[in-house]
Order: structure tokens, then sequence, then C-alpha cells
């Protein structure tokens, strides 16, 4: 069964255009409107400056709350760059396009660079693109996609619909605003003297964005751009990079029971592990986790070094308390004696890159994985009893 956290990358700014072509030096036409001109100065200084380093935020607003993450951009001479984002790290030197992700150290993805970084990571992604304006107004040509930076690559048809001076936390900004027939609306301060962005903030209905950016011109980057494939095996496609393999390192979470207990997936080395993704909305899940518990007591009688560890995901419910209230209820009335965990945020689900429910992954006492199954299995006791006993040498 399908859930958010399939996307490659799991963001809400994720898009479906690619705006990234070869770098052009923007020319301003003094007939243009104030705006417009003030756009084309913007994508000029982030064009001209020899290399640029910038730490910013973006905070995401919406009905299932508020969530804040870090990102780095580093902008080199030429088409050297590096975008650290979402645990991705993403980068374009040497005439080679990188990419890599923190949790998954064993493979990396490798292909000659087209034109820049962005051009190629929408190669690969047919189509997608980053919501690092820095880069789109870094490498693009057109209004149109320096209107796509301002929109954070996810608000479309955007027109300029005002500009003027401002004066926030005892800074003063030019103010640049943007709308479209969809309901969105963009605030973007500038700083008047290097015409960098400092922060955008984008209202749609529904959810807020805000990115607050730290831009530094520098003569040149303050290290050179390195990629280590030391000890990683190179893979060709984004699927390939992120998928779990068997022999893999399992990667490590803590979550909470109902009753608070804390689990690590690490403390339970010396064990078999049988992990298993699941929700109340799931019908294969509710299928699957009777034979869950009926593997869990078996393993429990014969005094087997196996521990069983059902996580919940990707309920519908806007807060903490009630996704955990409806797993309780649920939980109570199956009558299920093996504790469940609670993966609120879905961090333990995009790790072990979660896309469809049931998701079951089998560790090994060394941690590493011996199984990966996705849906319901009629026949999985004795599929989990056959990997026992090979890992426990029974």
């Amino acid at each position: 069964m399908n859930t958010a956290v399939n996307a490659l990358i799991s963001t809400s700014l994720v898009v479906t255009v690619c705006l990234a072509t070869a770098r052009c030096a923007a020319r301003i036409d003094d007939s243009q409107s104030p705006g417009a001109a003030l756009v084309q100065e913007v994508a000029r200084a982030y064009q001209e400056a020899p290399a640029l380093v910038d730490e910013f935020r973006i905070t995401m607003k919406g009905l299932r709350g508020e969530r804040t993450d870090s990102t780095t951009v580093r902008l080199g001479t030429g088409t050297d760059a590096q975008v650290l984002i979402e645990g991705y790290e993403i980068t374009a030197t040497g005439g080679q396009f990188h990419v890599q992700h923190v949790d998954r150290p064993n493979t990396y993805l490798q292909q000659p660079l087209e034109v820049n970084l962005l051009e190629s990571f929408a190669g690969l992604t047919v189509g997608n693109t980053l919501p690092v304006p820095q880069c789109i107004l870094r490498y693009g040509t057109t209004m149109e996609q320096y209107l796509q930076a301002f929109g954070l690559s996810r608000a479309s048809d955007l027109s300029i619909t005002g500009v003027e001076t401002v004066d926030r936390d005892g800074r003063r900004f030019e103010q640049l605003t943007l709308g479209n027939p969809k309901g969105v609306t963009v605030t973007a301060l500038i700083d008047p003297k290097t015409k960098f962005i400092a922060v955008i903030e984008l209202s749609s209905p529904g959810s807020e964005i805000t990115m607050t950016m730290a831009p530094t011109r520098l003569d040149r980057l303050p290290e050179p751009l390195v990629v280590n494939t030391a000890d990683r095996r190179k893979v060709d496609s984004l699927q390939a990079l992120m998928m779990l393999a068997k022999g893999d390192e399992a990667p490590d979470f803590t979550l909470e029971t109902l009753d608070g207990t804390v689990v690590n997936l690490a403390a339970q080395r010396g064990s078999v592990v049988v992990i298993d993704f699941w929700a109340t909305w799931c019908p294969p899940c509710r299928m699957g986790l009777p034979k869950l518990q009926e593997f869990a007591t078996w393993a429990k009688n014969e005094g087997l070094a196996v521990t069983v560890l059902p996580v919940n995901m990707g309920e519908r419910h806007p807060t903490r308390e009630a996704k955990k209230n409806a797993v309780a209820r649920f939980w109570k009335s199956q009558g299920f004696t093996t504790p469940t965990l609670l993966d609120y945020d879905n961090t333990a689900a995009r790790a072990f890159q979660v896309g469809s429910i049931p998701h079951t992954v089998v560790v090994d006492p060394q941690g590493r994985i011996m199984d990966v199954e996705i849906g319901f299995n009629r026949n999985a006791v004795d599929h989990y009893k056959k990997l026992t006993r090979q890992a426990l040498g029974g």
C-alpha cells in the first residue's frame, strides 16, 4: 500500500519542472518594471559571485505540524557546486555529477555532468529540480526561471505584484512580492547592497514555507569540493542508491513504545531482529500483524535471541497524541502482546526507504540485513523461522 514516504527526497518542495540551463549573466532592460529589474539584479548578483556559500533553513508549516530542515549550498567557479539537503550530498565537480546519502554509506551515484548540477539532477529524476533558489538564480537565464526560484520551485505562474523598501529586525530590505491565480503569495526580503536574498516566505492554501538565508560571497571556496567514494559501491540510479540490499548495515533508530519505553535498534545486536512497518489504516498490515505476533510467541517459547519490532508509521492524524491514541486503541483491540514502536515523523521509515507497507526487514545478530519483504506474506511465520535458524545456526 502506497505511503507518503516514497519520495526520493521527502519534502513537499520537490517539483516537476527543470529550470536549470547553461550559466549566463542577466541583462537589465531599463524599460522593465522596477520589480523585474530587481529580480534580474538579484540573478546577476548570484551569477557574478566568484564563489558563494549559504547555510539556510527551511521551515514548513501545514496541517500535520511544523518541520525545520537545514540546507547548505556551495557554489564555486565554473560548474563546481554542492548541495546538502535532506541527507543527500549532491555534488558537481571535475565534470562529474555525484550523489550520496548519509543513510546509505555503502553506495554512491556518479554520472558525467550534464551542463550543471541542476541539469544533471533533472535528467536523473525525469524533470525534477531542487528547491534551492541560489542554484536556480546562478544557472538560470530567463525571467521565468528566476521567478520560479523566488517561488522555491513550488509555485508556477508567478507574477510580480509589488516592490517597496521595508525595515525588519533593525535592517532595511528591498521587499519583492509575487502571487499567482491559485492563491500563492511570496514575499522576498533582499539586501539592498549585495542583492542577495535574506528571506523568502511562501504562503499557499494549507501551508506556509519560510526560507531564511545567509549567503556569503567569496573569491573562492574555502576548500575544494571533494567526493569520497572509498568503500562504496557505484550505482546508476537514485532508486538503487537508496535501496537497502542484503548484507547492508541496518540504519539505526531510536523510538518509543506505547508505554514510553525507549528502544534502540543498535542495542539489539546479538539477536535476530524482525522490523515490520505498518499503519492502522492498511488492510494488508492488519492481516500480517497476527502472523508477526505468532512468530514472536514461537521465538519466546523456544528461548531464542529474537526481537520483534512492529513500527507504526504514516498515521493520518494531526498530532502525536492523536496518533498514539489511535494506535493504542487498535493494539488493545487485537490483543497483541508484542509492543509496537511509534514512528511519529516517519524518520525510521525514511531511513529504511519504506515506500509501501507492510514492509518487513530481517536483521541478523551482527546488524546486517538478511531479508527485505514488501507486502503480505501468508507464509511469513515459516519464512521468519527459517531465517532465524540460519542466523542463529540452529
